[in-house]
């Protein structure tokens, strides 16, 4: 915990200090556009690339989807098994600056650990590194200096809920890989894209958005649903 408190700190020591600077950082970290859907256009990128490899391409592609998909379920159970964890934001004695235009009541009812973006975004890179290392280091450099590290400053999360975050992003994208799991997967959603490719891709660019906002609007529905029912 004291690392913890040491890295939040230093991550966050120059907040409040430059109005622009902090503005920058809040609308770096609460775009969709440079949150997820860079890390998804690659996946795009990789499915139409012509190369010798093409057909186990598209399965990791599938299986990184699926991976993204598998590491955020985990990650709600965990926050739904695990005791509540105050945000930095929320947190009194955490000594965070609160940055400028930032709310301390954003996020107040959800937990911090672990981070959910965190793992959709190094999902994301540990799929691509299976399918180019160089594309991989890029992306899991890109997820923490634009995705992760400003959600820190902010005092969305603590360093610990982004490191295991992503830990379970980059285990969820390994298993998913494998090649018995990734194989059966795979199979079924690659007939599909072959005999009935609008309706696959129709589908595959609704997913790929819905993984860019973490499944957002998917929440949304979701919740409104659940009011309604009750």
């Amino acid at each position: 915990m004291n690392i913890d408190l040491l890295l939040l700190r230093l991550v966050n020591s120059v907040a409040h200090r430059s109005s622009s600077f902090d503005a920058w950082v809040s609308f770096l970290a609460d775009l969709p556009l440079l949150k997820g859907a860079v890390l998804t256009s690659v996946l795009w990128l990789v499915w139409f690339q012509p190369d010798r490899d093409k057909e186990l391409h598209r399965a990791l592609v599938i299986s990184t989807l699926l991976a993204t998909i598998a590491s955020l379920a985990l990650a709600k159970v965990i926050r739904s098994v695990l005791p509540f964890r105050v945000r930095p934001i929320h947190d009194a004695t955490s000594g965070f600056i609160l940055p400028y235009y930032v709310s301390n009541e954003t996020l107040w009812n959800w937990s911090s650990f672990p981070s959910d973006t965190a793992a959709m975004a190094f999902a994301l890179a540990g799929g691509m590194l299976m399918m180019r290392r160089q594309w991989g280091y890029t992306a899991a450099l890109y997820s923490l200096i634009v995705i992760c590290i400003p959600r820190i400053y902010l005092g969305y999360h603590y360093p610990s809920d982004v490191a295991a975050g992503a830990l379970l992003g980059g285990l969820s994208a390994f298993v998913m890989s494998c090649y018995p799991i990734r194989s059966r997967l795979s199979r079924p959603v690659l007939s599909w894209s072959q005999h009935y490719p609008s309706t696959f891709y129709c589908a595959f660019f609704v997913l790929t958005y819905e993984v860019a906002t973490v499944f957002e609007n998917t929440r949304q529905i979701l919740a409104a649903a659940g009011k309604l029912f009750r």
